[in-house]
């Protein structure tokens, strides 16, 4: 009888695990990441009597978790990849909507200053309408400015959010780290510390895409990308966000394992990160790279245009806008890595603003030479001006001065973005109505292929010629001298003192590649009712003045929305795909490891009935062992 005792026993306590097993799945059937446990029951040695053997009951031989490692796998990096996905279509129809709305400002505001101008093409003499022109280019100003500081605040909260997303990443990594440590202790027996983990990796997947590398005893290591990692069996690793090089906005991540801290690359770690530091290095410098060329563009026409006039007192127009070489617009042109040895001052002037791209340059100093590249890895030609031996000229619009200071060392480099600040810096400089240049005058290179600045005049020097007179001037470059032929025969002559020349009244800057015999032929003629240079004013709408001869300057503006639109339909896209990928790999794995409630009720009944009958015949081995003992007595 004791041996059914026994196996009585050992039915009962085998039941009773399943029972446990099961109703402990049913509780956990909402519990996320939970997977369904399962119970391993097994026959106890059967005991020898004689020539024959006889079952001696069961055991529960182990609790086990339902765990599917490929499902699991492919679940945690589709996680990644929706995460990228949705975070990338996040930030650029938050851009959209910026350019959409807030940045609207910008062409709406250059359309006014246009149709302004262009009523001063009918009445130049009105000092009301000037007065309104020059408000509606304060205006336009203001709309460069603001959007600037809009995209720049973009910024400032992207850092933030990456430096938070970061923080996260640390906490998971320590509890990560944490639980490894105590499933190596127990030898990696606790299913809810092994659910625990697979959860945290789960949420580690939505940051960055994570590489799972399995170990003894339920110990992971986990790894970001293809070359950080994060926890190392019981060692986390502390990754952190420091300042940009050279660029300091263009923060970068950390990584420090005790006291060595190292750089790590913002391109391989994927997830929410990698979309963050692709929006913000891409996406949206991308966006205020072209703002910035088209206030350069707007700028320098506007300029230009007012230097080719007279304003209403007879002077040659003065700019408009801050010039693009302005001390204030070339300060942030030139970056200096950290890793440099010399401290060799250098700077950026634009020179033609039609060559000019959004794109970012790489400079470098061999010790004997300087190369350029741009953010494509292809060298860009540096010739050095044979008039200036302190600029060096690229054909990409804009030239480099060398001659700022300090010493360059071999192996010293220094980013270039010729159009970097210039929506920020961009504001108009006139003052006075009278001083916006509507009326016209004429100034032409008749011989020669020199070109000729007109700087200044003064009518009432003497010996100015008469309103309706030409008068030409002709240069030698090799003797800094010039003669000048009005029209009734006379001669002046003078010298080129720095590229410039003042007589009767002229100034004229000449560009220093002249040659000697070239020509230019001036016809000062002024009256205060000439329209003439608003009319070519007014023009600028619909000249291609940008990109080379391809754009207007409503045309930057249009494909920089176009561009970010585009962008933003192929995240929407890229994330629905992502979003189905990830639905399937979440149902693959609730399919293997999630609680099914039906079978676990049946189960739960199977095994109650188990567990009574197992007491039942307890209760057959006590009638039966009583019945024996009383039939002794």
């Amino acid at each position: 009888m004791a041996d059914l005792m026994s196996i009585a026993r050992s039915g009962v306590l085998a039941a009773q695990q399943r029972l446990n097993v099961a109703s402990n799945n049913i509780a956990n059937a909402g519990t996320e990441g939970y997977n369904r446990q399962t119970v391993e029951q097994r026959t106890l040695d059967s005991d020898r009597n004689g020539n024959y053997f006889v079952g001696a009951g069961t055991y529960v031989s182990d609790i086990g978790r339902v765990y599917n490692n490929y499902a699991q796998r492919e679940m945690t990096l589709s996680t990644s990849t929706y995460s990228q996905s949705a975070t990338s279509h996040e930030k650029l129809s938050e851009l959209d909507q910026i350019l959409s709305q807030a940045g609207v400002a910008v062409p709406k505001s250059l359309n006014d200053l246009f149709s302004n101008i262009n009523n001063v093409v009918d009445t130049p003499m009105d000092i009301a309408v000037r007065e309104n022109t020059l408000t509606s280019a304060e205006q336009m100003a203001a709309s460069f400015n603001s959007l600037s500081r809009e995209l720049d605040s973009q910024v400032t909260q992207l850092n933030e959010q990456i430096g938070g997303t970061v923080e996260r990443v640390n906490a998971i990594t320590v509890e990560l780290a944490d639980i490894n440590t105590q499933l190596a202790k127990i030898g990696g027996k606790d299913m809810n510390l092994l659910d625990q983990q697979d959860r945290l990796i789960t949420e580690l997947s939505d940051f960055v895409q994570v590489n799972v590398i399995p170990q003894e005893m339920g110990v992971k290591s986990v790894m970001a990308g293809g070359s950080m990692m994060l926890v190392a069996g019981s060692q986390p690793m502390n990754i952190g966000v420091a300042d940009g090089d050279p660029v300091h906005y263009e923060t970068r991540m950390t990584a420090t394992i005790g006291n060595q801290t190292s750089i790590m690359p913002n391109n391989d770690v994927g997830g929410q990160l990698q979309a963050l530091f692709d929006y913000r290095d891409n996406d949206l410098a991308s966006a205020r790279r072209q703002l910035d060329t088209m206030a350069l563009g707007t700028a320098d026409a506007f300029n230009q245009q007012q230097a080719a006039g007279f304003d209403l007192d007879g002077k040659v127009g003065q700019n408009m806008f801050t010039d693009i070489n302005d001390k204030s617009q070339m300060a942030g042109r030139v970056a200096i890595y950290g890793s440099n040895t010399g401290d060799k001052q250098l700077a950026v002037a634009i020179d033609d603003v039609n060559k000019l791209t959004s794109d970012t340059y790489t400079l470098k100093f061999d010790g004997a030479n300087y190369s350029l590249n741009d953010s494509k890895g292809r060298a860009q030609s540096l010739t050095v001006d044979p008039h200036d031996p302190g600029r060096i000229m690229t054909p990409e619009g804009f030239s480099l001065r060398i001659d700022g200071g300090g010493i360059a060392q071999a192996g010293d480099k220094w980013e270039l973005q010729p159009n970097r600040g210039a929506a920020t810096n961009l504001s108009m400089l006139l003052q006075e109505p009278e001083e916006l240049a509507a009326a016209g005058y004429g100034l032409e290179t008749t011989a020669g292929n020199g070109s000729a600045t007109l700087l200044a005049v003064d009518r009432n020097a003497t010996g100015f010629p008469a309103n309706g007179d030409s008068v030409t001037v002709e240069v030698n470059m090799l003797a800094n001298s010039f003669t000048l032929f009005n029209a009734d025969g006379s001669t002046a002559s003078g010298a080129i003192v720095n590229d410039k020349l003042t007589v009767n009244g002229i100034t004229l800057g000449i560009d220093p590649s002249s040659g000697s015999g070239d020509r230019f032929s001036l016809d000062l003629a002024f009256g205060p009712a000439d329209n003439n240079n608003a009319v070519a004013m007014a023009g600028l709408a619909g000249s291609k003045l940008m990109e080379g001869g391809s754009r207007t300057l409503h045309d930057v503006y249009e494909g920089m929305m176009t561009t970010n639109g585009g962008r933003a339909n192929a995240a929407a896209v890229a994330t629905e795909s992502a979003l189905i990928m990830k639905q399937q790999a979440e149902l693959r794995v609730e399919q293997e490891s999630g609680v099914n409630l039906d079978e676990e009720a049946s189960d739960l009944m199977r095994f109650q009935q188990a567990y009574q009958a197992s007491a039942r015949v307890m209760t057959v081995a006590k009638e039966t062992f009583d019945t024996l003992f009383n039939s002794v007595r």
